[in-house]
């Protein structure tokens, strides 16, 4: 009889081949990306008895239409890789796929969409009400963060303010993005490749944001040793707060509106000009990376004094 582990890398291996061979449908999609997290080896023997368990339990919404779907793809390259530090750190990841209908019943860590504005909205007031941590992975609305924002809704996806700015920065046409495949610094390289060996395609904005999504939750709950909602949001809400996402600055995320700060890309045609390229000699990283969106002062969220 195989081993649970060999079970897992069995598995892990079928999705793969599966997932890059032909399409399958949202639900199948989760459903195995369900199944890898659930059959690979419980953290926690031997020399990595002295991490304390704990589960990271994140729910899903809308994120996997098709094998083909970047964001699913993205969602499922950040849950496998920390399923992998887990077995070393201590502590597990478990998805659930939610409905609207659902989320307030799972015991949830964090959730994790939207692709739709107006159900960002309901479902980041849902968050609230819940105590528990939304990341925003697509929905780009300035609303989100001024007269609708919450306190527990965070944005990895760049807001439409950010991407003004950013074109403006360039002054030229072109279409802006939070990540791009031709990235090598800082370690893009290896994350392009890693994405490339998984799913056979290249990693898009919609990849990145999604696997980001799940890089932030996962050492958050490190951090914390805890997967519980409300030490996630208080450690998000440190100033000290920040993360690598293979971009070459810090990432953090706003104290008046939660919007991740970050660099963002310009393609115009076979062109990628990062923005801002560097921060001035006079300025922090943080008040460089602020120049892309709402400034605290001009915010209609602030979320704090």
């Amino acid at each position: 009889m195989r081993s649970r582990r060999a079970a897992g890398v069995a598995l892990a291996i079928d999705v793969r081949h599966r997932a890059m061979s032909s399409p399958i449908s949202r639900r199948n999609f989760l459903a195995r990306a369900a199944v890898i997290v659930a059959a690979l080896p419980p953290a926690g023997r031997g020399h990595h008895e002295r991490y304390a368990s704990f589960l990271l339990r994140l729910g899903v919404i809308d994120l996997a239409a098709t094998g083909t779907d970047q964001r699913g793809m993205g969602l499922i390259l950040g849950v496998e890789e920390a399923t992998r530090a887990a077995s070393m750190f201590g502590g597990a990841v478990e998805l659930t796929s939610l409905s609207d209908a659902s989320f307030r019943t799972r015991g949830l860590s964090a959730v994790i969409g939207d692709d739709n504005t107006a159900r960002c909205i309901a479902l980041s007031s849902q968050a609230s009400e819940a105590g528990v941590p939304f990341l925003n992975v697509a929905c780009s609305s300035d609303a989100l963060r001024g007269e609708s924002c919450r306190g527990t809704l965070y944005h990895i996806a760049p807001s439409e303010a950010m991407n003004r700015d950013a074109i403006s920065a360039v002054r030229s046409r072109g279409s802006v993005a939070a990540w791009h495949p031709s990235l090598e610094r800082f370690g893009a390289d290896t994350l392009n490749r890693r994405f490339r060996s998984r799913f056979n395609r290249q990693m898009t904005s919609q990849a990145w944001t999604a696997w980001m999504a799940v890089k932030v939750l996962w050492e958050s709950s490190l951090r914390v040793r805890s997967g519980e909602a409300g030490k996630l949001i208080e450690y998000l809400n440190r100033d000290p707060t920040q993360f690598d996402g293979h971009k070459g600055a810090p990432l953090s995320f706003r104290s008046w509106d939660r919007q991740l700060r970050q660099p963002l890309y310009v393609v115009s045609d076979s062109h990628v000009v990062e923005v801002p390229a560097t921060a001035k000699p006079d300025e922090t990283v943080r008040d460089a990376l602020d120049q892309l969106g709402t400034r605290a002062s001009e915010s209609q969220c602030q979320l704090t004094s």
